[in-house]
């Protein structure tokens, strides 16, 4: 069987149009990606000031967003099209400025033991390193003989870095 993807608009508590296609030989993620894109695209056809996405599969709804390279790509970049227009359409809506509002109007103390992640520990972790290196490696006699100082920029060596594969 063929899996089909379905979309509902409803407005003010009516449906007022629903979409069904088929999404062909598709995985049931596909399906229901292809289905988010259905009601994204058609939501934002209409003059709508906020869209409501039901989905039962959080994957999909976090895929919809995701332009890298994965099996329903050809739906998220559709999505992402169209929500891109809708929030240039609606700049005080823009998923940015809402969310950076929600945060810079948001004021906790930190306590005297605050949580911290993973991630948080390992960056300050590796800058303690790299200031460690570089302090090390200031030293002439540290550096060796064979040492090719390379420049980036005007005059500005360049510093030893562990974001982005140490580029």
């Amino acid at each position: 069987m063929q899996a089909v993807s379905v979309a509902h608009f409803w407005r003010l508590g009516e449906q007022v149009s629903s979409f069904k296609a088929f999404a062909e030989r598709a995985t049931a993620l596909d399906a229901e990606l292809f289905a988010i894109r259905l009601g994204v695209v058609k939501a934002t056809s209409f003059d709508v000031k906020c869209i409501i996405i039901i989905t039962d599969s959080l994957t999909a709804a976090r895929r919809a967003v995701d332009a890298s390279v994965h099996s329903g790509q050809v739906h998220s970049l559709a999505i992402v099209q169209a929500l891109r227009a809708f929030f240039t359409n609606h700049p005080d809506y823009s998923i940015h400025f809402l969310a950076h509002e929600d945060a810079t109007s948001t004021k906790i103390a930190a306590g005297c033991h605050p949580v911290t992640s993973l991630d948080a520990l390992r960056s300050k972790s590796a800058a303690a390193c790299l200031d460690a290196w570089r302090t090390f490696f200031a030293r002439p006699s540290s550096q060796g003989r064979h040492f090719l100082p390379l420049k980036g920029g005007i005059k500005n060596l360049l510093q030893p870095s562990y974001a982005k594969g140490g580029g």
